[in-house]
């Protein structure tokens, strides 16, 4: 009995010996990133994943660009896995703030994502950031407006041309009070005067975004398709009057009082009106619009995820990021974390299989995600992205108020190109 008594007392004092060192053996890693529900996927991956805790460090959007252009611009190693908004990775890459990540994905987790997500994460040649989501745009319309205006609406998978939405709107802009204003407006693009949206006007002709280098704008945004683009998009404002000037607004909370009758948007804006007890327009979507000459070409990138290269815990911050965006991880960040389109193929096509997008209007979520396969066009890749997005921001916010076109976007090439020369 002492004998027993004995090896069990070992065995007590071995495993109390043992449990600082197996506390040890868990590392925990932080995740920078923004304010959505993060717990389900943090829950599951710990779960599959007991020698990891995950802390998330959640920030709001202008906060989390600044903190990690401080935190990982001196160098430290904390945190260890950031959300990054695509068009910023070559930006990072460029700067060495990211850990490459081939080496953690199989060909067919590769493939799986879309071909656009992938060029979108890459710098190089390289995989920075792994894909997440991704984004599309639809043409949303009141159905009401074209019936005043005795006109047919497109069905959810037409293609309405840019040409045709100048043919129209006009024609769905109504001067009720007849105080030379008027009460509602024809169309409207959701993103007013930001690159992510209005890109694809001159892609749709043919024309790039940005050099083949990356970095030169001089005979590119000053080219004659981006004239004719913007010429178009200063019309829409200042010819046609079918969109309003003045300051920035939400064009989806003026849709849904009736006050605007088309915009170009996201499909987020689907279930926001699905879900609308209140809402009492009647209204549909569209595949996004592009010129008659030209092709079809719709905006994309969203977030994605990398790792920073500073960071100590490497083996446990690639794990993490592998986890969410492939597999079941990536199909539970997009139910119950972000709710953005998943960029991987194989969630995207649930949209197909899925009873809850069987019917009106959710059913709409799958023209939006077949759109978002076909032909996606990515922001202009550059290491100098936020600089070139925000001069063009300023310099279609201008044309949007009546600035003539060609001088503006000459003097957007000055204002890159001078930007541009620092990382020549």
């Amino acid at each position: 009995m002492m004998l027993i008594r004995s090896l069990i007392l070992v065995a007590v004092l071995f495993t109390m010996a043992l449990s600082p060192a197996l506390a040890q053996d868990v590392t925990t890693i932080t995740w920078l990133t923004l304010g959505w529900p993060v717990e389900p996927i943090i829950e599951e991956f710990e779960a599959r994943n007991p020698d990891i805790k995950i802390e998330a460090e959640q920030v709001g959007f202008n906060d989390l660009f600044a903190q990690i252009q401080v935190r990982l611009g001196a160098g430290s190693a904390v945190p260890d896995v950031i959300a990054v908004d695509v068009p910023l990775v070559s930006g990072y890459a460029f700067r060495n703030w990211l850990l490459p990540l081939d080496p953690i994905f199989t060909g067919d987790e590769v493939e799986d994502w879309l071909p656009a997500a992938v060029d979108a994460g890459s710098y190089e040649g390289t995989l920075y950031a792994a894909p997440l989501s991704t984004s599309t745009q639809l043409l949303f319309y009141n159905k009401a407006c074209f019936d005043r205006a005795g006109l047919m609406p497109p069905g959810a998978d037409d293609r309405l041309t840019w040409e045709e939405i100048a043919e129209i709107a006009p024609k769905m802009t109504f001067d009720d009070d007849g105080d030379g204003t008027p009460d509602v407006w024809g169309f409207i693009w959701e993103q007013m005067v930001r690159i992510y949206q209005l890109q694809v006007l001159p892609e749709s002709l043919g024309a790039p975004a940005i050099g083949e280098d990356g970095l030169t704008v001089d005979g590119v945004i000053n080219s004659p398709e981006w004239i004719e683009a913007y010429t178009y998009y200063y019309n829409m404002f200042n010819v046609w009057n079918a969109a309003p000037q003045g300051e920035e607004f939400w064009p989806p909370d003026i849709f849904e009082t009736g006050n605007i009758c088309m915009f170009v948007g996201g499909p987020w804006n689907i279930p926001r009106f699905a879900n609308n007890a209140d809402l009492e327009i009647e209204w549909g979507v569209s595949r996004h619009p592009y010129f008659e000459d030209g092709v079809a070409a719709t905006p994309t990138g969203s977030w994605h995820i990398g790792v920073n290269a500073n960071t100590e815990n490497v083996d446990a911050a690639t794990r993490f990021v592998h986890f969410i965006s492939t597999g079941e991880g990536a199909e539970l960040w997009w139910r119950e974390g972000s709710g953005d389109f998943p960029a991987q193929q194989s969630v995207l096509a649930l949209f197909s299989t899925e009873a809850e997008f069987d019917e009106l209007p959710m059913s709409y979520l799958r023209t939006a995600a077949d759109e978002a396969t076909v032909n996606p066009r990515p922001r202009a890749v550059t290491v100098g992205f936020l600089e070139y997005e925000q001069i063009l921001q300023n310099i279609f916010q201008d044309i949007r108020n009546g600035a003539d076109v060609e001088e503006s976007l000459n003097l957007a090439v000055q204002r890159i190109e001078s930007e541009m020369a620092k990382y020549r």
